[in-house]
């Protein structure tokens, strides 16, 4: 392995500067917008830039003050990330505002960060101000891509290593936010154990789509490959949800050896991309395929591997890893080279958290490896009851004492002293709760399940209280609702199970879609599957609290009633019967100019945003690009598959991505709607599906035969 440029820098900024003066035109970032040409940023270049703004910064705000940043993917974040903290600022990256929502997260985030200044890009920028005074800020937005950067006077900033530098907020959780603060010394010493658990060396090459406001996004797949001088390539994660063959392609194309994502993207690239897509590739070259950030699924895995091994990927580049925004990210990972490997142990005996040998092959249920510990790293398994650490090969709750350990959520004692500063039955400590159970064999961590209710969707942490308010919200009469996860054939599930309020059965379908709607709007996320059971039957405590793991297990082993339910899996169907319109839209438009063909299909698009509670319709313009109005990469994918299913039109996945707005998307429908066979033909299509409603069923079923 070829050593790294630096290894020993106390903190990312001196890291940098270091990479700034010896190898200034080497590149940095690379950044492959959905549409245009790729952007980069040598060591050079973003050093410069990062003191030019930093010297803005230093007239605007103290060391230590917080600083609010939303940014769309891209260089723009990159830039003011590092600017924030060359001032000796705390940055915050947040989740881009979506329109609908926002307003409660925005207070509390507000309250709970208590910032002094708020940076974004000119695209977000009225929606950020618009947000700000919702929530009764004072507080002004600076535009970063807009402002003159002035010159730093004197050298390097050498900020100290025990210094607060992020904070990471852990979910969009409304009521009760967690920021764990993240030290300068915590991102140096992870990005050197990430480097060495991924055997990174000087001609590695990260790949990303992770979103830079998550933990490894942020950490993972930005700081670290910065910290160790080698090359990253970002994808905008809507870009990549799209199209998922473009984060092979850019492997191919920049020779990526490296990357972590969640299971789920493993899973979708597996599913979405066909073998045509794959003309071209060659990811012989990947070295380290790593998984993380929500439970590993070994059938993704192996199907991954064995899918893409025609391209050239080895089964041995499948790789594992665990962390938590806790611990700064990483816990666990590897060993490269090993392929992913699993534990087979007894299923009856896992229910019971307890690790046996299987009695049979049914019996016999594979946990997936999460990885080798890392050598900064010491983790302990614990009843999470009476805290003794458990005997060998036992199962309890996963305890970490490590160096990247943050020192604790900002403002928030209480919560810092539980999770931070855990103690065994002997006083051994202090440790971090992770939450998670688990056993560790030959010195390779098993994660098994959950203590705490958390919620992984697509790698975001959503708290099962959020969920469940908002079911109340929308639903006022309902008694109970539990909101969990459960296993499914690929990834994890989300589930609500909603006890039947005093209304009439007829009512049930229209209830079920004011949750569907409630949970977009508030949370953007579409659940899995809704269940309706009886009054009384989600299972209690006797002091009447709400029981999510015993909910999860009644449903699952079938002794929850089901009055009614919806799954995720009819919603394609529902969308896909509404091809017949197409006909009638083509031949409204065939007798309008071009101009007024435009404006149907803007109206057209600005009507199914309020219809899939994506944006608020009356408060977007045009010009307005899809994130700008708060739409995310799910509600970009809902609206595109909707429009194809309507129009009976193929859309270039590249065409929608989260700079386009709709404007520029209507005319993009158009001119695929004007290329269709449909459109030439929309006339004979009409007279025929009139010929058909005419027929007797006979006269149909002799039509098929003949």
């Amino acid at each position: 392995m070829l050593n790294l440029s630096v290894t020993r820098a106390n903190t990312i900024v001196e890291a940098i500067c270091h990479h700034a003066a010896v190898r200034a035109s080497s590149n940095a970032v690379r950044f492959l917008p959905a549409a245009g040409e790729p952007m980069e940023l040598t060591f050079g270049e973003l050093h410069t830039a990062a003191m030019g703004l930093a010297g803005m910064l230093r007239s605007q705000i103290r060391a230590g003050e917080r600083v609010l940043m939303f940014y769309p993917p891209g260089l723009d974040f990159v830039i003011a990330f590092f600017g924030v903290l060359y001032a000796g600022g705390i940055a915050v990256p947040l989740v881009p505002p979506r329109r609908q929502g926002a307003r409660p997260v925005i207070r509390a985030l507000l309250a709970d960060a208590q910032p002094s200044l708020v940076l974004t890009t000119s695209t977000f920028a009225p929606r950020v101000s618009e947000l700000l005074r919702e929530g009764a800020s004072p507080l002004c937005s600076i535009a970063t891509d807009e402002v003159a950067l002035q010159h730093w006077e004197g050298g390097c900033p050498a900020p100290s290593p025990q210094s607060v530098c992020v904070l990471q907020y852990t979910s969009g959780s409304t009521g009760t936010p967690r920021g764990v603060m993240v030290t300068h010394d915590n991102v140096a010493r992870n990005s050197r154990l990430l480097a060495q658990q991924a055997e990174l060396d000087s001609r590695s090459v990260w790949v990303s789509w992770v979103p830079h406001f998550h933990d490894l996004g942020l950490f993972g797949s930005l700081c670290t490959p910065l910290y160790n001088g080698i090359a990253s390539v970002l994808i905008p994660p809507a870009a990549f949800v799209a199209r998922p063959v473009r984060w092979l392609e850019a492997i191919t194309r920049y020779g990526g050896t490296a990357t972590v994502a969640p299971n789920f993207a493993y899973d979708l690239c597996t599913r979405e991309i066909s073998d045509e897509d794959c003309t071209g590739l060659d990811l012989s070259q990947w070295r380290v395929a790593g998984c993380g950030a929500e439970p590993i699924r070994m059938e993704t895995m192996l199907g991954f591997a064995e899918r893409f091994g025609r391209w050239g990927l080895s089964p041995k580049a499948m790789c594992p890893f665990y962390g938590l925004a806790e611990a700064t990210l990483l816990v666990t990972g590897g060993p490269v080279g090993a392929g992913q490997t699993a534990a087979t142990i007894s299923s009856a005996a896992l229910r019971e958290n307890r690790v046996a040998p299987a009695d049979s092959a049914e019996d016999g249920y594979a946990v997936p490896s999460c990885g080798v510990t890392s050598p900064d790293h010491r983790l302990v398994i614990v009843d999470p009851e009476t805290r003794v650490p458990c005997r060998p090969h036992s199962i309890g709750e996963i305890w970490i004492d490590c160096s990247t350990v943050g020192p604790g959520y900002w403002n928030n004692a209480k919560e810092t002293a539980r999770v931070f500063d855990a103690r065994t039955n002997t006083g051994e400590g202090p440790f971090l709760r992770t939450g998670d159970l688990g056993f560790v064999r030959d010195d390779i961590l098993y994660v098994t399940g959950r203590i705490k209710d958390l919620i992984i969707l697509r790698g975001q942490n959503i708290y099962p209280q959020d969920l469940e308010a908002t079911v109340r919200a929308a639903l006022p009469g309902v008694p109970e609702v539990a909101a969990f996860a459960v296993e499914g054939a690929s990834t994890e599930q989300s589930v609500l199970v909603i006890e039947q309020p005093r209304r009439d059965a007829a009512e049930v379908h229209t209830m079920l879609s004011r949750v569907r709607e409630a949970l977009l709007r508030e949370h953007g996320i579409e659940v899995h599957r809704i269940v309706l059971t009886r009054r009384r039957a989600l299972p209690k405590t006797s002091s009447g609290k709400l029981q999510r793991a015993a909910a999860r297990a009644a449903l699952t082993y079938g002794t929850l009633p089901v009055i009614a339910e919806w799954r995720a899996e009819s919603l394609l169907d529902d969308e896909l019967g509404a091809g017949a319109y197409a006909v009638d839209f083509a031949l409204r438009l065939k007798s309008l100019s071009s101009s007024e063909q435009l404006e149907q299909v803007e109206n057209y698009l600005f009507g199914l945003l309020g219809e899939l509670e994506a944006a608020d319709p009356a408060a977007c313009s045009r010009h307005e690009t899809l994130i700008a109005m708060g739409m995310s990469s799910l509600d970009i994918m809902r609206l595109k598959r909707r429009i194809e299913a309507e129009l009976m039109i193929a859309l270039d996945a590249g065409s929608i991505w989260q700079e386009i707005g709709v404007a520029d998307l209507a005319a993009h429908v158009l001119r695929a709607l004007l290329a269709t066979p449909l459109w030439a033909n929309a006339d004979a299509v009409e007279r025929l599906a009139d010929k058909i409603a005419n027929m007797s069923d006979d006269e149909v079923r002799r039509e098929l035969t003949a």
